[in-house]
């Protein structure tokens, strides 16, 4: 009999219907388009962010009191002052290896150009580095910094007489792609009599202190300054999450179930943590104020997408109040019908909401469809990489159309069957 009265309601007033079935579904849609892009786009704005730089800075743990100038560490080569190359293919068996976006080994050679001083980085471009027999990772400052603006071309790997040229150099000497350099060495710091011709590959602006460097492959700077296999700096561009209070504590004052749940949380400060452990003498520390940058923006990124999705549930909510209530005012007489044959207010107000139920279910299950089918396309045009479909995030849809549902039909029922059913039944 339930059934039958139910099937018959949904049929009747169909305008009605498919009024509150479109703004149930409506709702539903910008819901679940927030869910998939905050699931999947997340991370695409994460690696966007990241090639801005790296967030986590790896030296060697006896390193003393940092001389930095123009962005360069002047330090002496003490014990302990370089790290192996050998050792930087750890940075990818971590277990946040698969957020490892890229990394470069730094190495400065002090040298002089046409009587200037310059200082010669070495560094991988494009470096191939074998994680397993049948598969490498790709990695350099082509992938550390892929938004510098080159002109010209990067320098091969494989070549050690190519070179990379900064912009403000550049002009200084009227440098140009093709043009060969060559650069001596400096006998304060051991490299004197050494010398480096290149052929100008490139020349990279970039704003900042690269802009007076020379950048050329790491095993020819390796060579000129005489640290075959050492590196000074390591540079890591890592996909994190945006730090709380709790990433911000010491980890060797943690319990060991505290520092398991910090060691699996992609936390900036847990990663670097990792990369330490695993390159033998080493320090590595977050770059702060990118790291900060970046957990700002993904935070008030992911504020706004919720608040978006409350306000597409809340406008939902409302326009199935406003039918509902459309409904009970209509069905006055009919409540009052049920109420005079014996039944309760429980009882009726269950008949409304299985009819709400089932407009809520057909709503929730087009709205999952229609945002699924939107947030695919809005990954597409604007990461350039779909959005994936999460079935896992059906059950949860049909929960909040449900609830949606119920929040807009409680107000009207609850007024509809405070009227005593003579009354509606006189009226």
């Amino acid at each position: 009999m339930l059934t039958r009265i139910i099937t018959r309601s949904l049929v009747r007033r169909r305008r009605r219907k498919l009024l509150s079935l479109a703004a149930i579904a409506l709702g539903i849609t910008a819901a679940t388009l927030v869910a998939t892009l905050a699931l999947d786009v997340g991370d695409q704005v994460s690696r966007e962010l990241r090639s801005f730089g790296a967030n986590i800075a790896v030296a060697p743990a006896g390193d003393g009191l940092p001389v930095t100038v123009g962005g360069v560490d002047y330090r002496p080569a003490a014990a302990g002052a370089f790290l192996s190359e050998s050792d930087l293919g750890a940075i990818k068996k971590i277990f946040w290896q698969n957020n490892i976006v890229a990394f470069a080994p730094f190495l400065y050679a002090p040298a002089s150009l046409q009587g200037r001083r310059v200082v010669l980085i070495g560094s991988w471009f494009k470096h191939g580095l074998p994680l397993s027999k049948s598969q490498s990772f790709e990695t350099g400052l082509r992938e550390l910094h892929p938004n510098w603006r080159i002109r010209g071309r990067w320098p091969n790997d494989n070549d050690p007489a190519s070179c990379l040229v900064g912009a403000g150099l550049a002009r200084a000497g009227q440098l140009a792609p093709g043009a060969t350099l060559l650069l001596s060495g400096n006998e304060a710091v051991g490299n004197h009599g050494r010398s480096y011709s290149c052929k100008v590959a490139g020349v990279v602006e970039t704003g900042a202190a690269e802009d007076e460097q020379v950048f050329a492959p790491l095993s020819a700077v390796q060579a000129f300054a005489g640290e075959e296999g050492r590196v000074r700096r390591v540079e890591v561009s890592a996909l994190t999450k945006p730090e709380d209070d709790f990433a911000q504590r010491d980890p060797a004052r943690m319990t060991p179930d505290e520092l398991e749940r910090w060691s699996c949380s992609p936390y900036v400060t847990s990663i670097a943590y990792q990369i330490e452990q695993a390159i033998p003498a080493s320090v590595a520390r977050p770059v702060f104020p990118v790291a900060e940058t970046e957990g700002r923006v993904l935070g008030r990124i992911g504020t706004l997408m919720i608040t978006l999705a409350l306000v597409a549930l809340a406008t939902a909510c409302l326009a199935v109040a406003s039918m509902m209530l459309a409904t009970v005012i209509e069905r006055r007489q009919e409540i009052g019908l049920f109420q005079s044959l014996g039944a309760s207010r429980a009882r009726v107000a269950a008949i409304f909401l299985l009819e709400g139920s089932a407009i809520g279910l057909a709503g929730g299950g087009m709205g999952y469809v229609a945002g699924s089918l939107l947030a695919h396309r809005l990954g597409q045009i604007v990461f350039g990489s779909p959005a994936a479909v999460h079935g896992s995030l059906l059950p949860a849809v049909l929960l909040v159309a449900l609830l949606v549902t119920w929040a807009g039909s409680a107000v009207p029922l609850a007024r509809g069957l405070k009227v005593p059913a003579a009354t509606a039944l006189r009226d």
